[in-house]
């Protein structure tokens, strides 16, 4: 096992938050590189999705859930990084599309554990607010881009910081 759950989440959440921050904060510069940052993003997310998954969870629906998950998450980026030169819309889909893979897939996991397991909450937030993120970009994809970068770039620093909310609370369980 060569990382932990702890430090597993921790670095999900970091690289999360990190991305929304340069999402926000260069938005049309964003937009322009969005394509390969995202398709980075999401492998290495998908990869610490399984590995999390793989660490964490007994064999069963929520290692199995998480391992699918993860392994739909570096699809996502493969395709993204395959074809760079795929147009905003293909890519505001494809953001979408993860983002409601990812907070089924977490609400799926947060109703297989104990609700009153330290994280579920959390998980299940995540899962709502990923949810909502991706209906509000399918409802209406021409609101322009920028718009959709901001909003993404929000969306992940506060995922991030449920992310990282998450293994603080869960840190004495799987220590």
């Amino acid at each position: 096992m060569w990382l932990g759950t702890f430090r597993t989440l921790i670095m999900r959440g970091f690289f999360t938050a990190l991305f929304g921050c340069l999402l926000v904060g260069w938005p049309r510069t964003s937009l322009a590189a969005l394509i390969l940052v995202f398709g980075v993003f999401a492998l290495i997310d998908g990869a610490l999705i399984i590995v999390a998954a793989l660490n964490r969870w007994p064999a069963g629906p929520a290692r199995a859930i998480s391992v699918v998950a993860g392994g739909l998450a570096m699809l996502a980026g493969f395709a993204m990084l395959a074809w760079p030169a795929a147009t905003e819309m293909v890519l505001l889909v494809i953001v979408a599309l993860r983002a409601v893979v990812i907070g089924v897939a977490e609400l799926m996991i947060a109703t297989h554990i104990d609700r009153h397991a330290p994280g579920a909450w959390v998980m299940a937030s995540m899962g709502v607010l990923s949810i909502v993120v991706a209906a509000l970009l399918l409802a209406n994809p021409a609101a322009g881009l920028l718009v959709v970068v901001r909003v993404f770039g929000l969306y992940a620093v506060v995922v991030g910081l449920l992310t990282v909310a998450e293994a603080w609370v869960t840190q004495s369980r799987y220590a």
